[in-house]
């Protein structure tokens, strides 16, 4: 059974609205993933507010200052002859 030219162009106007509804889909799925990374990101900076003011408080009750990490990379010590 052939297909007239009209029914050709109909199913190609459907196939491109499949698609342009897939990537709206998809634009939505990137968008919910973009607000729940913020969403993760503020919670870690607070997280990490919190951290630091726990440390503080202990270090206040222990009488000792706060320990915090050093970047300091440590070398390796050549021996001299």
């Amino acid at each position: 059974m052939e297909k007239s030219v009209d029914q050709v162009e109909k199913n190609v106007s459907a196939s491109f609205a499949y698609v342009k509804k897939d990537m709206l889909m998809l634009n939505d799925a990137f968008s919910d993933l973009h607000d729940k990374m913020q969403h993760l990101s503020l919670n870690h900076a607070m997280l990490l507010e919190e951290i630091g003011k726990l440390r503080t408080e202990m270090a206040k009750t222990s009488g000792k200052a706060p320990a915090k990490k050093s970047a300091k990379k440590t070398s390796s010590t050549k021996k001299k002859k």
